[in-house]
């Protein structure tokens, strides 16, 4: 359902520029104002940000199209995507059709620019209703094929694939430039995130998947309160056809995780709730890090 015009095949260099110029200070102006029905998650914080989990369907169209520019916008700074493949396919927006809509969305903006500054979403299975893991209709999550895992043998055959989510895409505006609110952007992702895993971990049986470093994303998310698990599966040979081929280009290895609740989350986030709402500079994990052994 990709709906903005596609850029004009051209040379991966002039590609770049035109998609970074497209994508730069991606603005949702009025935002809070414009979601369709209550966001599962909303807060403020004293930096001046606004953040919001809503699904896809709660968002208007045009400003579903600027989260998907965003996300293709992050990975070309980073490096991540494969600039030739996308400039001859001509991508405006990283490519997404129906499915976003039932997606949770985490964005963190600027209440006075309106400028997109973090994101992270929560994606559901692209399975048929009524699907179990084991099942021959289950369509593979992004975790499974790029690792080769079948989820059906570390969750169970009989799990409803659709009581499994998958996390993705945790990041930062590349090009903010240090304050405090830097330092707070991510942490507020994952507080917008973390509620909509809650959400769905209150099902039985309920897991969310992904994967990442073990310093960088599956401490973080441990320090939050999740029971994490990771799986030392290594990745798959790159397709070099493969839209997201340079991801895997990096030092440091990621591991395919899985999440589950525990007692410790919903007070660990409550406790990050009053850190981020204090604006105290400082580092969050630093804090949360105090949190998690002063409850030992």
């Amino acid at each position: 359902m990709t709906t903005a015009a596609p850029l004009r095949p051209t040379t991966p260099d002039s590609y770049r520029e035109r998609v970074l110029r497209a994508a730069a200070d991606t603005r949702l102006p009025d935002l809070d104002a414009l979601v369709d029905g209550e966001p599962l998650f909303r807060s403020t914080s004293p930096e001046g940000l606004l953040t919001l989990t809503v699904r896809g369907a709660q968002l208007p169209a045009a400003y579903l199209d600027d989260v998907y520019r965003f996300r293709l916008a992050q990975y070309l700074k980073r490096g991540w995507i494969d600039e030739d493949l996308a400039a001859a396919a001509g991508l405006a927006v990283e490519p997404y059709d129906t499915h976003a809509l039932e997606d949770q969305h985490t964005l963190v903006v600027e209440t006075e620019t309106g400028i997109l500054r973090g994101y992270g979403t929560l994606a559901r299975t692209r399975s048929p209703e009524h699907t179990l893991l084991g099942d021959d209709t289950h369509l593979p999550f992004v975790v499974e094929r790029d690792y080769g895992l079948r989820l059906a043998d570390e969750l169970g055959a009989t799990t409803p694939s659709n009581r499994v989510w998958e996390g993705k895409r945790l990041m930062r505006d590349y090009a903010m430039e240090r304050s405090q609110a830097a330092v707070s952007v991510p942490w507020w992702v994952y507080r917008g995130w973390a509620e909509g895993c809650l959400k769905a971990l209150a099902e039985e049986g309920a897991a969310i998947v992904g994967d990442g470093k073990p310093n960088g994303a599956i401490l973080q998310l441990s320090l939050l309160g999740f029971h994490a698990r990771t799986l030392d599966v290594p990745a798959l040979a790159v397709d070099p056809g493969d839209l997201f081929a340079p991801m895997w280009d990096q030092q440091q290895r990621s591991y395919p995780f899985v999440l589950t609740g525990s007692d410790a989350l919903r007070p660990t986030l409550d406790h990050l709730d009053a850190v981020l709402a204090s604006g105290t500079p400082g580092s969050v994990a630093a804090r949360l890090t105090a949190f998690r052994e002063a409850r030992a």
